[in-house]
């Protein structure tokens, strides 16, 4: 029975309201993704772990810098007899700003970057056949864990004040693991086996936004509480590092989705060759076997790239966008040293360096992208030559305030232009996939992984090595390295330039 109020009459409609259950219910679909349970696993479980990483290495930055600094100024002071019998150091002025030590720590880090990302280099091949062969949540585990106990290492040397070059022993630590280039790729690819095509893109552009959010957050915490101890930030740079793996056993196995993806494919490719000319079911088995012939199939589809000389031109312009983490050590040193700032100070320009930076992927590039081709009328191709050449000559301007910068603000600045170089490399990446046929794309991406991984290999003994050259002339010419990396700029925007949208496209 009703009451008056609800009384039923013939002007009632005959269908209410939606509940609000079914409007809480279109709030959602509108807000949040419609995910499967595994997809929203995958996404969250991948998201915390590369959130881990990136913070816990940035939380580690600045302090190993002022921990290396301390261990590489006591050595000289004992060689010098300025360290009492009973340990305790007699200070002469600002020792431990002079060139020797500066030398010693930017030779260190420079070489110990290079050696930790060999692994990687000489691995991510093998490591791919093993990860397509026996699953994907194995290798990340293995290559974290292995991340996680290097980083020990440094720890140890810093905490006993052992020879300070021992830190060069953790590449040998990660090469059973492969390094971070390949726990980060099966991350990455294991989003691509779970997401279709139309979500991925959105998924892995967000996921990379978490290195550079992590930045901006963790670096202002390590600088205040290295105030206190630098052993704080650094230990818990350390302990993050750890429990990425220890997340990373959540992490589902995706090999079976990718599979499921493949199968067409290789079903209609067998299809085409003759059964003598497939191989036995043992050489199948042979990881061996599959990684001699994943070899060999790679050297066939890149053979084209070998043979255009424009796309070779831009696999050698991307040498530029391998800079950025050796310039990064050295900057905080730089700062340190010329300003006397204190690390935890001049560590603040990773956080400047990581604003801009999301700045510039969120809004900037975006904003000017939309501009180029809506309101100019530019092509794809037309907009991603412009912001590579944009992108180039902030990184020429960039580098060279760094190199001269008499004052701090002009540091500042220099190094919010040099972070709007940060996107030449994906404009170039861009631009080179226009002298390529669709199914060579991901190799000609993996050709350019290979190249900024050499160059970086490169780039940390050589700027190390012109940090110790200009502090030798003389604290004004300590910025060595940065005039260096502005003259690169110079050289990789000239054929940038010279290429014209009218000639872009595949070659046969």
């Amino acid at each position: 029975m009703t009451s008056h109020g609800d009384e039923i009459t013939e002007c009632t409609p005959l269908l209410s309201d939606a509940p609000p259950s079914n409007q809480q219910r279109d709030w959602k679909k509108q807000v949040l993704p419609q995910w499967t349970w595994k997809k929203w696993r995958v996404i969250l479980v991948v998201a915390v772990t590369l959130l881990f990483i990136s913070f816990g290495d940035s939380l580690g930055t600045a302090p190993q810098v002022s921990l290396f600094e301390e261990v590489a100024c006591q050595n000289y002071k004992k060689s010098l007899g300025l360290v009492g019998v009973n340990g305790s150091a007699t200070l002469d002025g600002d020792i431990c700003k002079s060139e020797p030590v500066q030398s010693e720590v930017a030779f260190v880090i420079g070489w110990k970057n290079t050696l930790d990302i060999i692994p990687s280099v000489a691995l991510s091949l093998p490591y791919g056949v093993v990860a397509d062969k026996i699953g994907r949540r194995p290798v990340v585990i293995i290559s974290l864990m292995a991340i996680g106990l290097s980083e020990i290492l440094p720890r140890l040397v810093c905490w006993f004040h052992w020879p300070l070059r021992l830190v060069w022993l953790t590449g040998l630590v990660r090469a059973p693991g492969g390094g971070d280039i390949v726990a980060t790729t099966v991350l990455l690819v294991i989003v691509s086996d779970i997401f279709e095509a139309d979500e991925r893109a959105t998924a892995l552009f967000r996921l990379n936004s978490l290195g550079i959010a992590a930045q901006i957050i963790a670096t202002p915490i390590s600088a205040s509480t290295m105030n206190i101890d630098p052993w704080i930030p650094y230990f818990l740079g350390l302990v993050l590092t750890i429990a990425s793996a220890t997340i990373s056993f959540f992490l589902p196995e995706t090999l079976g989705e990718a599979k499921a993806k493949r199968q067409m494919t290789e079903e209609t490719e067998d299809e085409a060759i003759p059964e003598s000319l497939q191989p036995s079911a043992t050489a199948k088995d042979s990881v061996f076997n599959t990684i001699i012939t994943q070899a060999q199939q790679f050297i066939s589809s890149t053979r084209h790239m070998w043979r255009n000389s424009r796309v070779l031109v831009l696999l050698a312009v991307a040498f530029a966008g391998s800079m950025e983490k050796s310039s990064l050590f050295l900057l905080i040193q730089y700062a340190s040293a010329k300003f006397s700032w204190s690390i935890s100070e001049a560590s603040y320009l990773i956080s400047v360096r990581g604003c801009m930076t999301l700045a510039a992927y969120l809004f900037l590039v975006p904003f000017l992208s939309t501009y180029l081709t809506r309101s100019l009328h530019y092509s794809a191709v037309e907009k991603d030559l412009y912001i590579s050449r944009a992108s180039a000559v902030f990184g020429v301007v960039g580098y060279f305030l760094l190199f001269t910068a008499p004052t701090p603000a002009l540091l500042i600045f220099g190094t919010l232009l040099k972070s709007l170089s940060l996107p030449f490399l994906i404009a170039v990446m861009s631009v080179a996939t226009a002298f390529v046929s669709p199914e060579h794309v991901a190799t000609l991406y993996s050709a350019m992984s290979v190249t900024q991984s050499l160059g970086t290999i490169v780039a940390g003994p050589t700027f190390a090595k012109l940090y110790a050259v200009g502090m030798r002339l003389g604290l004004g010419w300590s910025g060595l390295p940065f005039a260096v990396g502005s003259l690169i700029f110079i050289v990789v925007l000239i054929p940038v330039m010279y290429i014209r949208p009218a000639r872009l496209g595949p070659s046969n």
